[in-house]
């Protein structure tokens, strides 16, 4: 299918809903006007890194936006810590216009009626910008056959990786080419704990998550509410905390956290592992990667193939707030984010000179003396958090090679696919709201804490189980089994 008749197909599908569909005409704004006269976007995305110099990235695009679109922006950047609670409260009111929606599902946003209809702008965008994506990627991000939602470049699927100190893996006589399972992790981190006894053995990921997962499926949901095991190969949707695959899981960490290999205060750890492990305060910590290679002075063994979760392309996606007092404009701001690739440079990679230099293969490298933690503008590593399409942003160069936004593409086409991938499960629309929004509580009380191994999973996971219960999660899992059910009888499976 062709871009233009996958836009022409979205409209048909929204048409019925819009009568005057006919008369759209594509949004444009006046370039030769004053600035100040010309509409402001305010554009809100999470950062994980220092953002100091936003103001003069902004500065930069708006002398782009002027010239070329007629429009401003105003990009807001919300710490990590708050993102989820201040992003919900920038959609209450029409404060913010383009927004990350991630880490809630999609179909929450869309069942809250947060966002705003595409399918009139889609209908009239360029072909450039429709085969950006496939047709399976943006109707991934459509309710109902209405498009809510633009997806991103990004990874659709994960490896799970164990960081190493590098120097020191070496001197324990290791090859992490060779370490391929957990058993081998683990045999590798008691070697580590009994030579270097003073820093911590292994880390979490980052902050208190000890690691984004393993092998289970929230169906949608990063909240894990409800989860197939074994990569989403699993046909039953069972409680996170009966899930076969956590409870080996946690099991084994809590060994490690017995015989003094993880961090007695993870849980209000501010760090990430590969920053601890660079500081020279850990030796080793688990992550789910794309293709990038490890930071430097790190080293990774692969335990996990690459797999993509059921809803893995809409986990990150990007759209317009339904209150948006000037959605057009916002539309402008959010086309041109994924089709002008100096707007895209400058909003990951920051000015050149100044957070980056550009290397003569393409690839981008940190000015003398700086690195991401040190950088004021630091978003380059959280590229795939930004909306972007184009593979000729320079990628800063401790992702790889030059063709690294390239090789993306390849990387997550060699995904195991989740059976469910596809699906869309509204907690809304099958009347769990309440039930999900009090397994939350219950599940950010335990998860955490048995995936750092402070909980005895022997007396806890019982406990934590029996709390769901009483939550809801009984009625949530039915909901989401009946829904899976039905579209894994809907392909024939």
């Amino acid at each position: 299918m062709t871009g233009k008749k996958l836009a022409g197909g979205i409209l048909a599908a929204a048409m019925t809903a819009m009568t005057a569909a006919s008369a759209f005409a594509a949004p444009e704004f006046p370039t030769d006007v004053d600035v100040s006269d010309m509409p402001v976007v305010e554009f809100a995305a999470p950062h994980f890194n220092d953002v100091t110099d936003a103001p003069m990235v902004e500065a930069a695009m708006n002398e782009i936006l002027a010239e070329r679109y007629g429009i401003q922006v105003k990009l807001n950047f919300i710490g990590i810590g708050s993102w989820q609670q201040q992003s919900n409260l920038l959609l209450t009111g029409d404060e913010v216009d383009v927004i990350t929606l991630w880490p809630l599902p999609l179909s929450t946003f869309i069942s809250n009626m947060q966002l705003y209809p595409l399918d009139e702008y889609l209908a009239d965008a360029p072909e450039e910008f429709i085969n950006k994506f496939t047709e399976e990627q943006w109707a991934a991000c459509q309710a109902d056959g209405v498009q809510y939602s633009v997806p991103n470049l990004r990874n659709y699927g994960n490896i799970f990786i164990c960081y190493w100190d590098e120097e020191k893996l070496h001197e324990l006589g290791y090859n992490e080419d060779e370490i391929t399972t957990l058993d081998q992790i683990e045999e590798v981190l008691y070697a580590a704990h009994e030579k270097y006894p003073d820093i911590y053995t292994i880390v979490p990921q980052s902050q208190a998550t000890f690691c984004n997962g393993i092998s289970w499926d929230g169906l949608g949901d990063q909240n894990y509410i409800g989860v197939l095991g074994n990569f989403g190969q699993d046909t039953t949707v069972t409680d996170i905390f009966e899930c076969e695959d956590f409870v080996n899981f946690v099991k084994r960490t809590r060994q490690w956290y017995l015989d003094g290999l993880m961090m007695g205060d993870a849980l209000s750890n501010q760090e990430t592992g590969a920053t601890m492990i660079q500081n020279g305060a850990a030796f080793a910590s688990l992550s789910n990667r794309a293709c990038e290679p490890a930071p430097a002075g790190l080293t990774q063994s692969k335990f996990v193939d690459c797999w993509s979760d059921a809803t893995n392309i809409t986990a990150l996606t990007y759209g317009i707030n339904s209150l948006s007092s000037d959605p057009d404009a916002a539309w402008v701001l959010l086309q041109a984010l994924y089709m002008d690739s100096d707007l895209q440079t400058l909003l990951i990679d920051g000015i050149e000179g100044v957070h980056y230099i550009l290397n003569e293969d393409g690839s981008a490298s940190y000015p003398e003396g700086l690195d991401s933690t040190t950088v004021t503008y630091g978003m380059a590593p959280a590229y795939w958090s930004l909306p972007y399409a184009n593979s000729d942003v320079p990628p800063i160069d401790e992702l790889g090679s030059a063709s690294f936004f390239s090789d993306l593409i390849a990387f997550n086409e060699s995904a195991l696919p989740s059976i469910a991938t596809g699906i869309t499960i509204d907690i809304n629309a099958l009347g769990i709201a309440d039930e999900y929004a009090a397994c939350i509580n219950v599940k950010t009380k335990y998860y955490d804490a048995l995936m750092n191994g402070v909980m005895d999973p022997e007396t806890t996971l019982a406990q934590a189980h029996q709390e769901m219960v009483d939550a809801g999660i009984e009625k949530i899992c039915a909901a989401k089994q009946a829904v899976l059910d039905e579209f894994l009888a809907a392909k024939g499976e």
